[in-house]
């Protein structure tokens, strides 16, 4: 998982799971106001549990 390391590959890896998480949950009837933040809220908590990742690997 060397890739991992890259922060632009966490930010793009986030910002996908974060999608997929709001297609999961989230039906066709939905505010643009209301997608952006969970949007957002989800990309950085997608971020900083892949940053956890990274840095619990490395202390291995």
């Amino acid at each position: 998982m060397k890739y991992l390391k890259i922060t632009f590959i966490r930010i793009l890896l986030s910002f996908f799971a974060a999608n997929m998480a709001i297609a999961l949950l989230v039906n066709d009837s939905f505010e643009t106001s209301s997608y952006l933040i969970y949007k957002i809220i989800l990309t950085v908590v997608f971020y900083y549990g892949l940053t956890l990742y990274v840095n619990n690997k490395k202390n291995q």
